[in-house]
């Protein structure tokens, strides 16, 4: 038994239970026995500990042993009754949840319809139609997305040819290019960026969205 030299006090209608902390148990195999507090004991607490392990275990002050979890306790009033309400289980005892068939749950995958470029492309984000009308991120954008659903098209997953597709447009476009130099140039000096421009991988980005050149076929293909 391990004295933890405090004393709590827990809420009217809750109790205290402590816990085996992950790294001990799994480590060292020490589990806790018993740990319930109750909310009206205010004594010292003190922890029983089992050890499972093949290694003697030494604690000191500042250790931490267990963790405590608190709880809600539902005070509800016992009522005796002649007869028990009929479930599935019944009167079956231990194992006996593991004899009927489980339920099945099918992964069907959708694909990828919508799709909210970054300039860190670990945080891209990929959305299938079903999202639209649930996905928060998709409601935070809707006004973008009826423009969308108006010209009857999905913004499409922009994959590395499609990306291909725009550095070779942007060596058309003056323009685009002018702007990519530029900022190539001030990251290279080490010099201060323009707010919400970014160039990476030969791509230019605007407030964490693609920059797309001046070409007609290729803004036609993103409407």
């Amino acid at each position: 038994m391990v004295e933890k030299g405090i004393a709590i006090g827990l809420p009217e209608g809750t109790y205290g239970s402590l816990a085996a902390r992950s790294a001990i148990a799994s480590k060292m195999g020490v589990a806790v026995g018993g740990g319930v507090i109750d909310a009206d004991y205010t004594g010292e607490v003190k922890v029983i500990l089992r050890n499972h392990g093949e290694a003697d275990c030494v604690f000191k002050a500042g250790d931490r042993v267990v963790q405590l979890i608190i709880a809600r306790v539902a005070n509800a009033n016992a009522l005796e009754v002649d007869d028990l309400e009929t479930t599935e289980r019944g009167k079956s005892g231990f194992g006996s949840s593991d004899l009927n068939p489980k339920r099945s749950v099918i992964a069907k995958e959708e694909g990828v319809k919508i799709c909210f470029l970054h300039a860190d492309t670990d945080n891209n984000e990929f959305f299938s139609v079903v999202d639209v009308d649930y996905h928060p991120r998709l409601t935070k954008e809707r006004e973008m997305l009826s423009s969308a659903h108006v010209n009857a098209a999905l913004t499409r997953t922009m994959n590395d040819a499609f990306l291909d597709k725009i550095r070779m447009a942007g060596k058309e476009d003056e323009r685009w290019q002018d702007r990519g130099r530029e900022l190539v140039m001030l990251r290279e000096g080490r010099k201060k960026m323009p707010d919400e421009w970014i160039e990476k991988d030969g791509l230019i980005y605007y407030q964490n969205r693609l920059y797309i050149p001046a070409d007609e076929a290729l803004q036609t293909e993103i409407a």
